[in-house]
């Protein structure tokens, strides 16, 4: 499991931060309702429904990333609550949140059959629901399938498939049918998300060089295959370049889930 106090989360939060004013769309919040916004990192989401008057808690497994959103709530005048603790394991009674969100962090628990279980148990039944997971093509997944067949070498091993294999989130119809078991009828929409960077190189650097999830893979293949992926992947990044001069963009797909307990 990524340590996700390692590096510099921030970087990657600040590209993904466009996509918090649409999940609070999604909920509707009005003043004063309960909203617990899971995996926060450093409180993107929750400070734009802290900004539309509801009453938040953001709640993530890093101490860390925590206090960066704390900090960055206080300087921006908001309120908020910050509670540390497993996705799959929420430290909350019954019925306590009107709202539940997610920005690309539910996605990343231990155990998605668990979390959908705790989120039904912790969300009102007149309740709403909203969170993000990627669409598994183009660039973010040929990095992700890289990445996994390095850790897999590492222990000559092959990335686990079939019944092995990780749920994947970005099965519109799996995850449907995951929060259906709980309780929850949840529908979908794609949006698209630009990610820009000066380079190819810059962005392939900041992903080797900040981010938790490939810091934490380093630590499992070591320097050498490390730097031999970085050299594979950058190749990789230059072809998905949208930018037709300088620069560069890519425009990567993620889906919308919203929906209420039925």
């Amino acid at each position: 499991m990524s340590n996700w106090d390692k590096g510099s989360y921030e970087v990657t939060a600040e590209q993904l931060a466009p996509v918090a004013p649409t999940v609070a769309d999604a909920t509707e919040p009005v003043a004063g309702e309960p909203a617990l916004d899971l995996a926060c990192g450093t409180g993107n989401e929750s400070l734009e429904l802290a900004g539309r008057g509801a009453d938040v808690t953001g709640f993530d497994g890093a101490p860390r990333l925590l206090e960066v959103a704390e900090q960055r709530a206080k300087a921006a005048g908001l309120e908020a609550s910050w509670v540390q603790g497993d996705l799959a394991d929420l430290p909350f009674d019954d019925d306590s949140f009107e709202i539940v969100t997610s920005v690309f962090g539910l996605i990343f628990t231990s155990s998605p059959k668990d979390s959908a279980t705790e989120i039904s148990r912790v969300l009102r039944p007149q309740g709403r629901i909203a969170f993000t997971s990627w669409v598994e093509e183009g660039l973010f997944q040929h990095m992700q399938e890289m990445a996994k067949a390095a850790v897999a070498s590492s222990f000559g091993q092959t990335p686990p498939e079939g019944a092995d294999a990780p749920f994947q989130w970005g099965d519109e119809a799996g995850v449907r049918e995951l929060f259906s078991e709980s309780g929850i009828a949840l529908q979908v929409e794609t949006h698209n998300l630009v990610i820009r960077e000066e380079s190819a190189l810059t962005l392939n650097d900041r992903w080797f060089d900040l981010h938790p999830i490939w810091l934490t893979m380093k630590e499992v293949i070591g320097e050498e295959a490390y730097e031999e992926l970085r050299r594979e992947t950058l190749p990789v990044v230059e072809a998905a370049n949208e930018a037709g001069g300088d620069g560069f963009s890519y425009t990567m797909r993620y889906l919308l889930f919203e929906g209420s307990p039925v």
